[in-house]
């Protein structure tokens, strides 16, 4: 499988020269280093479960599982696995195929350590994936299906609750910081006319408009945008974390982000290729030059 590297904000750079203000220089964008793609990583993972009597894996059956997946979605499968993986050894107790008696011991486990419900839920989840990925359950069922974990599982969402936080609305207008959460209109107030401020009014715009994740901002691009005749526009959305088939969708633009959009683009030069870029701050050049000194 090839690997795919999400370049988004990174694929050019906008540079300003200012002045030196003792602020210091940008600092610097943490790279992937030697990061193994996300279909490595869950198969390392993977190996790693496998006892060494495990019957013969059908290589092409997990290849077509795991192009089927999200990249995000098998990253959390194999972080969810390695922390299986490390309570198994632990306890000496063999993770690969898992006993229903194991999987309760590790839901305790879970909920002594302060995990919350969904936690637990999803690491289940996860310790089911693997099992499929290998070829069991197919004729069997899973020991993650069986009552007593399930029984488990419903006991820990009883005595802690299973009410998730929610992350607060964001509105249009009214005062910022209250109890209601933050509003759009004073971020746009406080994005300043220069560079950067241009790009993050336009962004931040954008993404109340059509209520845009960070991924679907990276992938935006210039050509994807429509104007249209009233001063609106179109953004064409090609994939997103519920369009994992990239069918597409199209979302309404207010005139007053394709306004935010426009300056934007214009102050910074850009005509084609990703529509939000990084802007560096070059610091070095406008310094003021330091008079020769006598020496002493």
């Amino acid at each position: 499988m090839d690997e795919t590297l999400d370049r988004g904000m990174t694929a050019s750079i906008v540079i300003v020269h200012r002045p030196d203000d003792g602020a210091g220089s940008l600092p610097k964008r943490r790279g992937r280093g030697d990061a193994l793609p996300a279909n490595a990583r869950l198969l390392r993972t993977i190996v790693a479960a496998l006892p060494a009597d495990f019957a013969p894996v059908s290589q092409l059956g997990v290849e077509t599982a795991l192009e089927a997946m999200a990249e995000a979605t098998m990253l959390a499968i194999a972080a969810d696995l390695d922390c299986f993986l490390a309570w198994a050894r632990a306890e000496r107790r063999p993770p690969l195929p898992a006993e229903p008696e194991d999987l309760v011991r590790y839901v305790r486990h879970l909920e002594a350590i302060g995990r919350k419900p969904s936690v637990a839920s999803r690491r289940i989840s996860s310790i089911a994936n693997l099992h499929r990925l290998v070829g069991l359950g197919e004729k069997d069922p899973l020991p993650t299906d069986h009552a007593m974990v399930r029984n488990a599982l419903r006991a820990h969402r009883r005595r802690r609750g299973a009410a998730q936080r929610q992350a607060a609305p964001m509105r249009f207008g009214g005062a910022l910081g209250d109890d209601t959460g933050f509003t759009i209109s004073h971020l746009l107030e406080a994005c300043d006319g220069d560079l950067q401020g241009l790009r993050d009014g336009a962004l931040l715009s954008l993404a109340y408009d059509g209520g845009l994740r960070v991924s679907e901002l990276n992938a935006a691009r210039v050509d994807h945008l429509e104007p249209q005749g009233d001063g609106s526009g179109l953004l064409f959305i090609p994939r997103s974390k519920t369009d994992q088939e990239a069918e597409g969708a199209w979302a309404w633009v207010s005139p007053d982000s394709m306004r935010r959009i426009q300056l934007w683009l214009v102050e910074s030069g850009i005509e084609d290729g990703p529509l939000f870029r990084r802007v560096g701050v070059d610091r070095r050049r406008a310094r003021a030059a330091i008079p020769p000194q006598p020496y002493l």
